[in-house]
């Protein structure tokens, strides 16, 4: 077995510090060059930019759920209804659009918020807040009730509203007996306390259920589409330096591959002529 000495190491590391010392200009000047021609080809890339929005789509006693409402933003049908506001043509298939918009357009939902949660990329910060309004504005109808959820649901209310009034003429008549003194006692006191509770959270459950009846629409809106400042692509800075550290290595690779060979064909006969043959089998 043989024994690297202290002095075989110290001649390895001269001869790699002169490999680097006679290669240096192309190390330094090559990956240097190829940033400057990366960020030089980004800013030739058209930007992208994107809109978010956040809706709160869950009510109490609602069916329409989040996800839902996620579901039916991805659908082929809800995505050809806003193909016109994206700039994509007429005769594109359903599938061809869903496939273009798909990937323009994310949505979400949050795990403890349970908000939807939407973005949208388009060529222009204007056109991305559009195309973003035209999914909300295309969404929202949807979300109101139908068949015999809608039906139940309105006869809930009409009964709600009829139990509301009975409620509200006795609210108004034990107010006036208070009023006036007669016939006063602790139960007539109880009992008028009880019916401005039970009719306060009876006129709360009628505006929830006329809400549900109506669907979502910008009430509903946390955060309105926004009008993006700067763009999300291309990234040119990290295109700059991906650019440079990768053809940096493959430089420095090169390099210390050509030095081995070079090496070897001054060190070896039998060597030299593997190289050849290396070399005569390879096309470049």
């Amino acid at each position: 077995m043989e024994v690297q000495t202290p002095q075989d190491e110290e001649l390895d590391l001269l001869d790699l510090l002169v490999t680097l010392a006679e290669n240096w200009k192309i190390l330094i000047f090559g990956p240097l060059l190829a940033g400057i021609a990366a960020y030089g080809i980004a800013l030739a890339i058209p930007k992208t930019y994107e809109s978010s929005a956040s809706v709160q789509v869950e009510r109490a006693g609602s069916s329409f759920t989040a996800p839902m409402a996620a579901s039916l933003a991805m659908s082929a049908d809800v995505l050809q209804q806003i193909a016109p506001v994206a700039g994509l043509d007429d005769g594109l298939t359903k599938e061809e659009i869903y496939k273009k918009l798909s990937k323009r357009i994310t949505v979400n939902v949050g795990k403890q918020d349970k908000l939807l949660n939407i973005s949208t990329q388009a060529k222009s910060p204007e056109a991305a807040q559009k195309l973003n309004q035209a999914l909300l504005d295309t969404l929202f109808p949807l979300s109101k009730p139908r068949g015999l959820e809608k039906k139940q649901l309105e006869v809930q209310l009409a009964s709600e509203k009829t139990r509301l009034e009975e409620s509200l003429k006795l609210e108004h008549d034990t107010s006036a007996n208070l009023s006036s003194g007669k016939s006063v006692t602790e139960a007539t006191s109880r009992l008028y306390g009880e019916l401005l509770t039970a009719n306060s959270n009876r006129q709360k459950g009628i505006l929830d259920m006329e809400r549900r009846l109506e669907g979502l629409d910008s009430d509903d809106v946390i955060q309105m589409p926004t009008l993006p400042e700067l763009s999300i692509k291309p990234k040119k800075p990290m295109l700059a330096i991906g650019a440079a550290v990768g053809t940096g290595f493959l430089l420095l690779l090169f390099v210390f591959i050509r030095q081995a060979l070079r090496t070897a064909k001054e060190s070896s006969t039998e060597q030299a002529e593997k190289i050849a043959r290396i070399r005569n089998a390879m096309p470049w």
